[in-house]
């Protein structure tokens, strides 16, 4: 087991990080920025004539960002801890760069409930990592989880912090 140097400047965690409240307590606060985050996403994307897609370069195919349907699990889910909201504040990058784990499948059946109810036929499951050599704590894995509807259209679904390396 790992032994954190809680003496170490790098490993204490800040009240804020780039703005994201660090405290369990603070979900409500960081659903509201995680709704920022979609909403200036969905602008630039749309500034720079994207059509709100990211190219995934693993799979090599647009990624989707939609309004209603990318931004629902995701702020139920991301809201729960820091890391995951971080994550949602990068998702350009995540959906751009985030690549499948060789040890699991890259694809997997979809669940009941919202995955069935917006019409995925399976879902896509891809990994980034965060790394900084500066702060421990900015040292984790999200998961990025991309819907594939029948037309085979990629949205993504969601994202998430996994594991705390």
């Amino acid at each position: 087991m790992e032994t954190i140097d809680y003496n170490n400047k790098n490993n204490i965690l800040p009240e804020f990080i780039k703005g994201i409240p660090t405290a369990k307590h603070r979900s409500r606060e960081r659903r509201s920025l995680i709704t920022i985050y979609y909403s200036n996403l969905w602008k630039k994307l749309q500034r720079e004539g994207k059509g709100n897609m990211i190219y995934n370069d693993y799979l090599g195919v647009n990624v989707f960002i939609v309004e209603n349907e990318s931004d629902k699990k995701t702020i139920n889910t991301a809201s729960k801890n820091w890391q995951s909201t971080y994550a949602v504040k990068y998702l350009e990058v995540i959906v751009k760069d985030a690549i499948g784990d060789v040890n699991k499948p890259v694809y997997d059946h979809i669940k009941t409930g919202t995955q069935s109810y917006n019409g995925y036929r399976n879902m896509a499951i891809l990994y980034y990592d965060f790394t900084n050599n500066e702060y421990d704590y900015l040292n984790f894995k999200v998961k990025l989880t991309i819907g594939i509807k029948a037309n085979e259209k990629h949205v993504q679904y969601c994202v998430n912090k996994i594991e705390v390396k």
